[in-house]
């Protein structure tokens, strides 16, 4: 009786080793099986991966800055520790996709800045907010 249900069933495949494979492709359905896509990313040298890292190091200490509204908002320092240390994975997991990006499609995403210049970047935005800042105060 069961070989007689399982041949009737219209899920039944026998071409297929498993039951729950034809389930999950749906019935008289393969796999897309072809050859892989030719990898055009770029080449990897020193001076990359140490931008790369530069990078992921710097966004992960900006994302250790959520540990300041960590301390306002809990009292337990392990919360506040959380905080910390999610906006540090964030900010790490952000710079990683960045750099993988990167290494993928380097005609689309920029290469990531070194520490020198990313620096330099952020104090003349610092510098320019705080400008218009006080042009608001009225300093």
């Amino acid at each position: 009786k069961l070989a007689q249900a399982r041949s009737s069933s219209p899920r039944f495949n026998p071409e297929l080793p498993c039951l729950c494979i034809a389930w999950s492709w749906g019935v008289g359905t393969r796999p897309r099986v072809g050859p892989m896509p030719d990898a055009k990313g770029k080449a990897i040298d020193g001076a990359l991966v140490s931008s790369m890292l530069t990078n992921v190091a710097v966004k992960a200490a900006f994302g250790s800055l959520a540990f300041i509204p960590g301390c306002v908002v809990f009292r337990g320092a392990a919360l506040r520790c959380l905080c910390g240390g999610l906006g540090m994975g964030f900010g790490a997991g952000m710079a990683w996709t960045q750099a993988d990006l990167h290494l993928r499609h380097p005609e689309l995403v920029p290469m990531p800045a070194s520490l020198t210049s990313e620096a330099e970047r952020m104090k003349a935005e610092g510098a320019a907010r705080m400008a218009s800042l006080r042009a608001r105060i009225g300093f």
